[in-house]
């Protein structure tokens, strides 16, 4: 146990007890140096040590019996000529002594604010992180109930549905062609849970998971056919962390999402790329762009991607040119977030 740990396990009434001896030592001690040797300043640390152990009040009350005992001191050996003036002395030390002991107090309370406010930020960060966290834990468990319920038996509909198209057909029963477009609708049921299921889970617990699943990401974005995306992939780009990894994937899912919904472009370009010990991810468009006064800057698309940043410990960038297009760029360290 520490110095600081032993006093703060004592209680008040006895600290304060212990700085009256020390003032009461320090005090003696000043009497015999006489005034050419004088401890007047270390009647200070008495006073902080009530100041930093027990409240405001004590302190006070501690500097005032250093004022009455530095006067009892100093009574016979004093260099003044009348009593005004030695009390005029006694009133200086005193106010250095409440000095003391109020601006120390007032330290104290600044301290502890302080660190007040940096638990309470860590523990609304800690809280981000689990919400965060379980967010994507239940969105990975509706993704599997997706694959393993949903779109099985979808599939096993479409079985049935095809063995009924057969039978129909080998009957020549006009019903045939009812049951064909029954599984016509049923295939793309299954192509669309499955979509969704890749979707709210996209990214596998491997390195290789955010690669293939911006993979998937751009085709789906080709699909739409509103534009053409492609995929680049420059060194070893592989993401050991799954978090990390989901962070990275929703910060392009959003801003792909932004540049089909406001950037009217016809080409978009996801980039990972490693630089030494960096990892970079970019999601880069020929659209129409914005002005920085404009509220797609402000808007919850663009706050979230730099939350899911700050997350990972990454920095996230966007440059943009109502002529040019947009850049959204998201850089991080790759011993904090991906190579091990």
């Amino acid at each position: 146990m520490t110095f600081s740990a032993a006093l703060h396990a004592q209680p008040k009434a006895l600290i304060f007890l212990e700085a009256l001896v020390l003032v009461l030592v320090i005090g003696i001690l000043d009497s015999v140096g006489g005034w050419d040797v004088s401890m007047f300043l270390f009647y200070a640390l008495p006073i902080l040590l009530v100041v930093w152990f027990c409240d405001r009040r004590s302190a006070i009350l501690c500097a005032l019996i250093c004022g009455v005992v530095w006067f009892w001191a100093k009574k016979e050996n004093h260099p003044y000529a009348t009593s005004p003036a030695y009390l005029w002395a006694t009133f200086n030390r005193l106010a250095y002594f409440l000095f003391v002991a109020i601006g120390g107090a007032a330290m104290k309370n600044e301290r502890e604010e302080n660190r007040a406010r940096m638990e309470a930020l860590t523990r609304a960060r800690d809280l981000e992180q689990e919400i965060v966290r379980v967010s994507e834990h239940e969105q990975m468990r509706i993704g599997q109930d997706l694959h393993d319920g949903l779109c099985q038996t979808l599939v096993a509909i479409d079985c049935a549905a095809a063995c009924l198209k057969a039978d129909l057909e080998a009957r020549s029963l006009p019903e045939a062609d009812a049951a064909a477009v029954l599984q016509k609708l049923l295939k793309g049921a299954v192509l669309e849970a499955r979509g969704l299921a890749r979707g709210i889970f996209p990214v596998q617990m491997d390195a290789q998971g955010l690669p293939t699943a911006l993979e998937e990401l751009v085709a789906t974005t080709n699909r739409s056919r509103q534009l053409v995306a492609t995929l680049e992939l420059d060194g070893d780009v592989g993401v050991h962390d799954p978090q990390v990894a989901m962070h990275l994937y929703r910060i392009a899912q959003q801003a792909l999402s932004n540049v089909l919904t406001h950037a009217h472009a016809s080409q978009v370009t996801v980039r990972l790329s490693r630089q030494g010990d960096w990892l970079t991810m970019s999601v880069t468009d020929d659209g129409c762009g914005f002005l920085q006064t404009e509220s797609l800057p402000r808007g919850m698309g663009l706050r979230t991607m730099r939350y899911r940043a700050r997350l990972i410990s990454g920095e996230l960038a966007v440059e943009t040119d109502p002529s040019r297009g947009t850049q959204i760029r998201c850089l991080l360290p790759l011993p904090d977030a991906s190579h091990a």
